[in-house]
């Protein structure tokens, strides 16, 4: 009896750490669509989604296409630095990779490392892949945090009330995102003393009992450091390359805020201008960036509604929330899953005619 216990324990456990992330997740968008359903009139949602433009909404998952293929692009830049061979197409799968393990993983923690793996069967180093990544996610938040400072100041001067009313959101996701960006600068031009603030910081925590284990944090400290300067060394050794780059990373990430007000126009209103949707949509990101859970989800649809409450009215907003989430969320993971799930089956019949060939070579070899 105390084996089988021990047994049962042990699978649970096991199944416990390999499944816990889904099933949150999976908890997440129940929740959400219980809230979503509690404030939406069924017969109201069905009949706004046929009286919606269905060309303003394909034009909304047409910006969706353009951030990836912008984002291809970049990571093929990058990747052509050591291979200058490298192809579109594999740079497009290790986007989306990244694109659709970061929506299913708390805080976006499962691309990276996946998109790594996968430039590994091709032969990148370890240093290598990790160096081109490293450098994609320093332009990333670059772009998303001079973004969301410039909307902040557009915004607080046409939308003081939807501000006030989540200015707690805002404040701490600006604050999060303009910290990282510091120490970003800071290890470009002085890696000490980003390395001193940094354990500065890990010794607050471990003093705080927040954290446990220092020798562990101080490892990771370094290991971090380490990456960072090789990547910003590169793109500091590459001006005009991470000048051009950076000018396409901002026009990638206004496509993408863009489907918000796609959205807008779908339901037919035009109040309200271009720039001050995709503004709010540029605060709304850093607002729910430190939200850890999958795509930040609970947190996206809250802070929606109370940035996009006054732009929508009482009627729309939670119409256009649910059909926003739809194109930026659940059809990325569609697409993604697709894709991917082809692009599973295709590696796994190239690695059997690999190895029927090897088995082939072999005989003739006799």
């Amino acid at each position: 009896m105390d084996q089988a216990g021990s047994k049962e324990k042990f699978w649970k456990s096991e199944f416990w750490k390999k499944y816990s992330s889904y099933l949150f997740f999976v908890f997440l968008i129940s929740a959400t669509a219980i809230v979503i359903l509690t404030q939406v009139d069924p017969e109201t949602f069905i009949r706004t989604i046929k009286q919606a433009n269905g060309y303003f909404l394909i034009l909304g998952i047409g910006c969706v296409f353009g951030y990836w293929i912008l984002e291809a692009y970049m990571l093929l830049k990058l990747m052509r630095r050591d291979n200058p061979s490298e192809t579109f197409h594999f740079a497009w799968t290790v986007t989306m990779i990244g694109q659709y393990y970061n929506l299913i993983t708390p805080s976006a923690t499962g691309g990276q490392p996946l998109q790594l793996y996968e430039m590994s069967r091709k032969n990148y180093g370890f240093g290598s892949g990790t160096a081109v990544l490293v450098q994609k996610y320093a332009l990333y938040q670059v772009t998303v945090t001079f973004l969301a400072i410039i909307a902040t100041i557009l915004s607080i001067t046409t939308l003081h009330q939807s501000l006030d009313a989540a200015k707690w959101l805002i404040g701490i996701g600006l604050i999060v995102n303009v910290a990282g960006v510091v120490l970003i600068f800071i290890l470009a031009f002085n890696a000490n003393a980003a390395k001193g603030i940094m354990m500065a910081c890990v010794r607050l925590l471990l003093k705080l009992r927040i954290l446990k284990n220092a020798e562990k944090y101080v490892e990771k400290v370094n290991h971090f450091i380490k990456e960072y300067q090789l990547a910003i060394d590169a793109l500091k050794n590459h001006k005009m390359q991470t000048a051009k780059m950076f000018v396409v990373s901002i026009l990638q990430i206004l496509i993408f805020y863009s489907v918000n007000y796609c959205v807008y126009r779908s339901l037919g209103l035009n109040e309200t201008n271009a720039i001050t949707i995709i503004s709010l949509q540029a605060i709304l990101y850093v607002a729910v960036a430190f939200v850890p859970t999958p795509g930040a989800a609970g947190g996206a649809e809250a802070g929606f509604l109370l940035l996009f409450g006054p732009i929508y009215g009482p009627g729309n907003t939670a119409v256009a929330m649910i059909l926003w989430r739809l194109i930026t969320f659940y059809f990325v993971i569609l697409f993604g899953g697709i894709y991917l799930s082809i692009h599973s089956i295709r590696v796994g019949k190239d690695k059997a005619k690999q190895i029927e060939k090897e088995c082939d070579d072999q005989v003739d070899s006799l």
